[in-house]
């Protein structure tokens, strides 16, 4: 009789869709590759249920053939490139393929509720991509890219699968790229090598998707999301938590400032007051306060006695009227030289008249008159041409004298003058020397201006300072240490105990991935391994255990969780107990260490769903190295047999 425990061991049944389905919602018919848009290199079909792509190892094959370099994580990065990622290649990869297939096209039927579209990519110049809906590949490549052609599938499948989701996203996901980030968990880098439940795209590949760059938070919030675990309240609480811890790390970051501030004006205040650390604020019977202090010093600023300035007005009053002096002296001695030089001349001017007349009347006996210089026999003899009367000797010569009398009268008069012109020189010179004199006052008087103005200024500083480390002694006294507010830590406690409530009511969701997780486990691996998901604040943690010895972790173990969780949310899926299409595909999702046995135990678990559904509503695609179980070994299941020698045997049928 089977014991206690078998009793209670966890069965996972193959899932059953809602009634009514006739196959997949979504799923791949057919992948094709195209040496040009009429030639083709690869056709391969496909269909519901299970699709296994084979490269045998050496152990499989007889052969020396690698069993690797053949195109398996290729043809996975195609299919995920029809079904809307952006690169389908890394980029040295894409260069070759560029250049060995200028004109290649690789194209998918993709059945999404029973309607085919048909998603063409170019190998070669990008810009040509385009889904339509058509009923096969050649029908879509004849047909070409039209204008109102979508340039990707996932606004089709978007709208299918997740319109109760796209409203609800985290910041970092907006509702268009919903299909983009849960298509990269559906189809996980073979890179990541099944590190995590969350590791789904390596920056190695060059994808582009936006689960590339999504943090842990925004990619766990996705995956509850799709298993609808994460309702609205939950959603709400978590937006708030993000805003209140933000809240709170700045108000922290605004406390650890004033408390820097606080300790810095602190020390500040002791240093100017010359206080030591045990002064508190206040006075004590032993000792003055910092508030005493700080006042004492006040006082003692102010009663600094500050210097009289020189009177520099009284100075510069008198520079002024001594250039008023200087200036009109000048003047007056211009005005004296003048009139010297004008006497003089006009002295000058007599004596010459005076002496011409002389020189005239002694010539001989009047020979030549003094007015025309005509000789006067000449003018006796022929008669005066010029004058009608005859000249008055007597006359001339009162002229002559009275002029000489003039040009003496100037000639004292000019020396008068000039005499003048000495005494005010004089003045003037005695004004240079007091101006020198005064010159040096007012240097004097400057500097000592300045002299006074520094010491006033200082003195004003010294108040100014005495007055501000009062002040701030005062505030600091009146402010305290700083304390943070407990508002937002209360806020966000109160958030968190919300969003505890439910990651609780979530549990019942994560309850149903659980028990598949669990049946999955028991009918793949030996007595004795159980497995178990957990939701907490850390995140969603998914465990593997060996009976009496606890959790285990090896690389096989480790990847094996994640292929069977994958598995259980795809049995959710087929059952529509989850917002994601029953699809999906793993890479070679054997680990070297992975007992041979249970590996099969996953072509078989997965066949077995198929058998019992009939017309199976999910797809599963994997592609191995090992040998998939002999039964499973046909071309219903093997869709894709290649190999990496010769390379007509390639996914591209040549060396890339």
């Amino acid at each position: 009789m089977a014991n206690q425990t078998d009793l209670f061991a966890p069965v996972v049944h193959s899932p059953k869709a809602p009634g009514g389905r006739s196959g997949p919602r979504l799923w791949i018919r057919r992948l094709a590759i195209f040496k040009d848009s009429q030639t083709i290199i690869r056709n391969v079909p496909l269909k519901p249920g299970l699709n296994i792509i084979w490269t045998p190892d050496m152990s499989s094959s007889g052969r020396r053939a690698l069993a690797h370099g053949s195109g398996k994580t290729s043809f996975c990065r195609l299919l995920r490139a029809c079904l809307g990622e952006p690169g389908y290649a890394a980029d040295t990869q894409r260069s070759r393929l560029m250049s060995r297939l200028p004109n290649g096209l690789f194209a998918a039927e993709i059945i999404v509720d029973g309607v085919c579209w048909v998603a063409v990519r170019p190998l070669g110049l990008p810009g040509g991509d385009f889904v339509v809906q058509l009923d096969t590949i050649e029908a879509a490549i004849a047909q070409g890219r039209r204008g109102a052609d979508h340039t990707a599938i996932d606004p089709v499948i978007a709208a299918s699968f997740f319109s109760t989701i796209a409203e609800a996203t985290p910041p970092e996901v907006s509702g268009e790229q919903v299909w983009d980030v849960l298509r990269a968990w559906l189809t996980r880098d073979q890179e990541c090598r099944l590190a995590d439940i969350l590791a789904w795209r390596s920056s190695q590949t060059h994808t582009r998707s936006r689960a590339q760059v999504l943090g842990e938070t925004a990619k766990l919030t996705m995956v509850r999301l799709a298993l609808r675990a994460l309702d609205a309240e939950e959603r709400a609480a978590s937006t708030r938590e993000r805003e209140l811890v933000a809240a709170v790390e700045e108000e922290r970051r605004r406390h650890v400032y004033r408390q820097q501030r606080y300790a810095d004006g602190l020390k500040a205040a002791r240093l100017a007051l010359g206080a030591g650390d045990e002064v508190d604020f206040d006075d004590t019977i032993d000792q003055k306060g910092l508030v005493s202090m700080a006042e004492a010093a006040l006082a003692d600023a102010m009663r600094i006695a500050l210097p009289k300035p020189p009177d520099v007005g009284a100075i510069f009053a008198r520079q002024k009227a001594l250039s008023a002096d200087h200036e009109a002296l000048t003047a007056r001695r211009q005005q004296l030289e003048n009139e010297a030089r004008f006497k003089q001349g006009e002295a000058q001017r007599y004596r010459s008249e005076a002496s011409l007349g002389e020189i005239d009347i002694t010539q001989g006996r009047i020979r030549v008159c003094p007015v025309c210089r005509v000789n006067i026999d000449e003018i006796k003899a022929n008669g005066c041409g010029i004058s009608l009367e005859p000249c008055d000797l007597a006359a001339l010569r009162a002229a002559i004298a009275n002029k000489q009398k003039k040009a003496a009268d100037l000639d004292i008069e000019a020396n008068r003058v000039e005499q003048e012109v000495k005494r005010v020189a004089a003045q003037i010179e005695q004004l240079g020397s007091q101006r020198l004199v005064l010159d040096v006052e007012i240097r004097a008087a400057d500097e000592a201006t300045r002299a006074a103005q520094a010491v006033t200024r200082e003195a004003q500083d010294h108040v100014y300072r005495a007055r501000r480390t009062l002040d701030d002694v005062r505030s600091l006294r009146e402010s305290g240490a700083a304390k943070p507010t407990a508002s937002a830590t209360t806020a966000l406690e109160a958030v968190r105990a919300q969003l505890d409530a439910g990651r609780s009511r979530a549990r019942a969701a994560i309850g149903i991935l659980e028990e598949r997780f669990q049946g999955i486990m028991a009918a793949w691996l030996p007595e004795g391994v159980t497995g178990t998901i957990k939701l907490d604040g850390h995140g969603l943690k998914v465990d593997a255990e060996l009976s009496g010895r606890g959790e285990v972790s090896t690389a096989a173990l480790d990847s094996l969780k994640i292929v069977a969780f994958d598995l259980a949310a795809l049995h959710m899926a087929i059952e529509e107990k989850a917002d994601l299409p029953a699809f999906l595909v793993h890479d070679s999702p054997r680990e070297a260490d992975l007992d041979g046995q249970l590996y099969a135990g996953l072509f078989k678990l997965v066949h077995k769903w198929e058998e019992d559904a009939g017309t199976p509503c999910f797809q599963y695609i994997v592609t191995t190295t090992t040998a998939p179980p002999t039964a499973l070994q046909g071309e219903h299941y093997v869709r894709l047999q290649m190999s990496s020698t010769p390379a007509d045997q390639r996914l591209f049928a040549m060396d890339i």
